[in-house]
């Protein structure tokens, strides 16, 4: 699985819609287990159809991984604390425009980095009443 985990990104540069993407999860960290689903995220250009892009990147994947267990998430729409929990074990495998990704990675940890202090003082009172 690893060495197709090295070459997913060359496939997914067959959907021109994908900006860049990450692994992320088990996948990046190389704790991959035989059970494990491949976390991949991507960002999809703005002019693309995001539901044709979603289902040609599904099929890239499970073409190229021999498997359906894939989870795909699209950044573009991505909530703001899964898109933060992304960054934090990213591994980028294509980058066809690193200003656009760098671009969208600062302003996603800033917007995190903010859901994170409200999340921690909710979290804090919930958990204060018990």
């Amino acid at each position: 699985m690893e060495s197709r985990l090295q070459t997913l990104g060359r496939t997914l540069e067959a959907c021109p819609a994908v900006v860049f993407a990450y692994l992320f999860g088990s996948a990046a960290t190389g704790s991959l287990r035989p059970l494990s689903d491949v976390d991949v995220a991507v960002y999809v250009d703005e002019s693309a159809d995001p539901a044709e892009a979603r289902l040609q990147i599904l099929r890239l994947l499970a073409g190229h991984l021999g498997t359906d267990e894939a989870d795909l998430v699209i950044l573009n729409t991505a909530p703001t604390a899964l898109a933060g929990r992304i960054l934090g074990t990213r591994r980028v495998i294509l980058d066809r425009d690193p200003f656009r990704r760098h671009r969208f990675e600062s302003q996603a940890l800033r917007q995190f980095m903010d859901f994170r202090v409200v999340e921690h003082r909710l979290l804090s009172r919930r958990f204060a009443r018990g």
